[in-house]
């Protein structure tokens, strides 16, 4: 068992011992973390975070973009934003979405507009296909 903490810019939205495992979509592809997992620090994409706790109690959150330090009996994710999937603000995302598509269809991006539009999309997709699987 080890403690786990998840950490946006607004604060602490989890924080907790005896975490079993905890299962994260990274830039390397989704990975389980448990117990003694080796050292690691990577980069957070846009998905599920799933918190399995002792006695098989299970925590999920949509987080956005981020990084996770995994440091032998400690993990903290520091990430741009975390919510419970039933408070994904689906009017929100949509939003975001169709800005983001209009602004892609637009001639002369910079290569960092290209680049930053394509993140809000994926974010913006990956929150609403988790609030349409939650709900």
């Amino acid at each position: 068992m080890y403690r786990l903490e998840v950490v946006t810019p607004t604060g602490v939205v989890f924080s907790g011992e005896n975490i079993f495992q905890t299962v994260i979509n990274t830039a390397d592809g989704e990975i389980g973390i448990l117990e003694n997992h080796m050292l690691l620090l990577t980069n957070i994409l846009p998905g599920k975070l799933r918190i399995e706790k002792e006695g098989g109690e299970v925590e999920e959150y949509a987080v956005t973009y981020g990084t996770i330090d995994i440091t032998g009996d400690k993990v903290i994710a520091l990430v741009e934003e975390a919510y419970k999937l039933d408070e994904i603000d689906i009017k929100k995302e949509k939003q975001l979405l169709e800005e983001a598509e209009e602004n892609l269809s637009k001639e002369g991006l910079s290569e960092e507009e290209q680049k930053r539009y394509e993140k809000q999309k994926f974010r913006a997709e990956t929150l609403l296909n988790l609030a349409k699987v939650s709900r």
